[in-house]
């Protein structure tokens, strides 16, 4: 079968995706070690984390970690410009991989023109050399790699950085190191028992929906952009206790869509009480309509950890569905257009 076959893989995967899934421990460990020195101290108003498709996902875990650790607003801007809250007693993270994202751009030089304090994050890029020209402070990370293998550059020197400000607590790295060398042997090709594939032959020609609690959504979220991006094929997501507000009904018409399609609750031990019985009372209603749902426990003890448990799997399903539809998961050819096609950002 072709998911047990590297040759086979490489074959479809031309551009060594599969390389930067099984080094993401590497990338953890040469991440961290990143030095991070930042003289913005006192207190902030709020903090926002400018950054879109494989960058914001960073974003996302670090709102769950602070808004778990102090009470200061977090956040997490997919957009041009800035929210109308931000000026200069704001913290803006400006954060993109390669340095060169117009909304990122966008953010970086309002929160400049605000007075914000601002520290950006890139591999190089425009973002790098306005940050030069401003004289704010600038992470500079490894180059060479799709944004959305890079998770590990983006997240933990913002996280240290963070640390050092004193709104998160410490991130055990080696915990998420060890966390992805052992998926690395679970779901790795050479396993032939294992969820990734599983999970991956499952999906093959359905319709995705990913469900989970407030605290998984960041999960949730890299589930569907790595499928999107790796896998090429469609998928939704929500959150409970939202989606029993209004989807829950949807789950009617059309009957060609519902009929083919496949339902996963991604559940952690911290969701909301009122949270699990809904998603256990959805499953049931899911599964009265011949709908097939599957249930995915986070694991770990961190909060951090148990997030990156369940981001490191999806990685791997994305990978493997990309496979079973016989796509190079690292093309991107649609986005790629539209790049070109955008006039260039000033």
């Amino acid at each position: 079968m072709i998911l047990e076959n590297r040759n086979l893989i490489e074959k479809i995967d031309k551009s060594g995706m599969l390389k930067l899934i099984e080094s993401f421990d590497m990338q953890c460990i040469e991440a961290d070690s990143i030095t991070v020195e930042c003289t913005y101290e006192g207190n902030y108003n709020c903090i926002v984390f400018a950054g879109m498709g494989g960058s914001a996902i960073a974003g996302d875990i670090l709102k769950q970690m602070v808004e778990i650790h102090c009470f200061l607003p977090f956040i997490v801007h997919r957009n041009y410009g800035l929210p109308g809250c931000v000026n200069e007693k704001s913290l803006v993270l400006a954060v993109s991989y390669s340095g060169d994202t117009e909304e990122t751009l966008s953010a970086f030089e309002q929160a400049v023109k605000i007075g914000a304090r601002v520290v950006s994050l890139s591999s190089g890029g425009k973002l790098e050399e306005l940050s030069k020209k401003a004289g704010t402070l600038h992470i500079k990370i490894p180059s060479g790699q799709p944004p959305r293998c890079s998770l590990g550059y983006i997240f933990f020197p913002i996280a240290n950085l963070l640390k050092k400000l004193g709104h998160i607590k410490n991130v055990n790295v080696s915990k998420i190191v060890e966390l992805a060398r052992t998926y690395r042997n679970v779901y790795g090709v050479e396993s032939r028992e294992n969820k990734a594939k599983e999970f991956a032959r499952l999906m093959h020609g359905k319709n995705i929906f990913i469900y989970s609690g407030e605290l998984l959504l960041p999960a949730a979220t890299r589930w569907k952009t790595q499928i999107a991006e790796n896998s090429k094929q469609m998928v939704s997501i929500n959150v409970f206790p939202e989606m029993n507000h209004n989807e829950i009904m949807a789950w009617n018409f059309p009957l060609h869509l519902v009929s083919n399609s496949i339902v996963f609750f991604l559940r952690d031990p911290q969701d909301n009480e009122r949270v699990k019985i809904r998603m256990s009372l959805t499953g049931e209603i899911l599964k009265s309509k011949a709908i097939p749902v599957y249930e995915i426990e986070s694991q770990g003890i961190d909060v951090v950890e148990r997030i990156f448990s369940l981001i490191l799997l999806g990685d791997w399903v994305s990978f493997y569905l990309a496979i079973l539809n016989g796509v190079d998961p690292t093309e991107i050819r649609e986005i790629t257009y539209l790049k070109k096609k955008l006039v260039p950002f000033s």
